[in-house]
């Protein structure tokens, strides 16, 4: 008996990984370090402070972090390039400068890895940054919660049609309870913000959503995670289904989901199904709340170069590098192929004049410069490109000062990602 036990537990180690995810505190020293030039958990995130904060942002928080597994990918260099210096472009002003200057000076990228057939086409670090430097995802990290669901969703535990109150009970009796899962992964789910008072993230979710979760630390609230905000939610913004309205509640909402439905931690079923599987080559970390549930909307930390791996999963059907399936290959092909329910919604939603095409399951599907885009991106101009026909993938972090930027999501999506495209010889 006690051979069998240690041969599983080889066998377990060789699978994925030597670590299980482990719990963590902030980092004191770093507070104290902060606080004489006013930098505490209540306004780590104000956008001035992006330069510095939205780097290892776990730091800051209560978090988990998610060990990786023992086969990382390789970044062969691609007999391909791209010169970010000679390829003109223009501002929405008009007036024209090197992609690379747009880039750094006026969008405030700081890091870049470009993938095309699996190889490494470009690569840059800019604002003392360098390929292992975890850096905040915000909400590009939703399409790794709606990825991770989906496998889910696969092995039997749950399904989109399912409605939300069978697995939050707390949702009864709310304007989304009795409704399919899918509404809340396309953002349709219907409900109305609840606070009188716009939180700094405007139409996105509320401050009282803010503290339940402790995104700026353990605030004094009554409501403890995502569970105690969800039975609030009873006014409607729009009929469910309808349209497509953007609040990050609805994939704090899947990651509650998910966890429910497996009977075990959001944290170790990511590690175990993504992380220690897809072959990534750093520890990532993500910030939980008092009772250690992840806030699944936007606070994975992660190398650009994870970034980019996650996005070559996405692009290659689903598959790491190795050629296992990681994420489900129907999945994405039904996140690239929409339905009408998803344009319809995507019409009625407030980003339709930035470009054509849908939301879905955490991720936007764009038509930019004629071609289909898978797009994950977060506030301040994290995101993640993927063209599949081509296997081009573009990872990208940044720390645009503006949150909800019309204009930085114009330029990234109208001239940064198609010049990048075109400029790879």
């Amino acid at each position: 008996m006690k051979k069998s036990i240690v041969a599983l537990s080889l066998a377990l180690t060789t699978v994925f990984g030597a670590q299980a995810a482990t719990y963590h505190g902030p980092d004191k020293a770093y507070l104290e370090q902060l606080a004489p030039n006013g930098i505490t958990q209540a306004n780590w995130d104000d956008a001035e402070y992006g330069s510095m904060m939205y780097i290892d942002s776990h730091k800051i928080s209560d978090h988990a972090k998610i060990y990786k597994g023992d086969n990382g990918r390789s970044f062969d260099k691609s007999d391909k390039s791209i010169d970010l210096n000679a390829i003109m472009v223009a501002d929405i002003d008009g007036v024209p400068l090197p992609l690379n200057d747009l880039l750094r000076d006026r969008l405030f990228n700081r890091s870049m890895v470009v993938l095309q057939d699996v190889k490494m086409v470009h690569e840059h670090y800019w604002s003392g940054t360098n390929k292992e430097t975890l850096q905040l995802t915000w909400s590009a990290g939703k399409s790794m919660t709606s990825s991770l669901l989906a496998i889910a969703v696969e092995e039997g535990y749950l399904k989109m049609t399912d409605p939300v109150e069978k697995y939050v009970p707390e949702a009864k009796g709310t304007v989304l309870g009795a409704y399919p899962i899918q509404y809340v992964a396309d953002m349709r789910s219907g409900f109305a913000l609840i606070d009188k008072v716009k939180s700094q993230y405007g139409d996105d979710w509320d401050a009282s959503m803010e503290d339940a979760i402790s995104w700026h630390g353990d605030v004094e609230t009554d409501w403890v995670g995502i569970k105690d905000y969800t039975p609030h939610l009873t006014k409607l913004s729009y009929k469910q289904g309808e349209k497509f309205e953007y609040h990050s509640y609805n994939t704090e909402l899947l990651g509650l989901i998910t966890s429910r439905a497996i009977g075990k931690t959001w944290v170790d079923y990511f590690e175990e199904k993504i992380w220690k599987q897809g072959q990534f080559n750093s520890d990532t970390t993500i910030m939980v709340d008092r009772e250690k549930t992840p806030i699944t909307s936007g606070a994975l930390t992660m190398t650009t170069r994870d970034f980019a791996t996650m996005g070559d999963i996405w692009a290659y059907d689903g598959k790491n590098q190795a050629g296992k399936q990681i994420i489900p290959k129907a999945f994405l092909d039904n996140v690239l192929a929409g339905n009408d329910e998803v344009r319809s919604a995507w019409t009625k939603g407030k980003e339709a004049e930035l470009a054509d095409g849908w939301y879905i399951d955490q991720f936007r599907v764009l038509n930019l410069g004629g071609e289909q885009w898978l797009i994950a991106v977060g506030v301040h101009g994290q995101i993640i490109a993927v063209n599949q026909e081509s296997k081009t993938v573009i990872a990208m972090f940044g720390n645009y000062n503006v949150g909800h930027s019309a204009r930085m999501a114009i330029d990234y999506f109208h001239t940064v990602i198609p010049a990048i495209k075109a400029g790879i010889k």
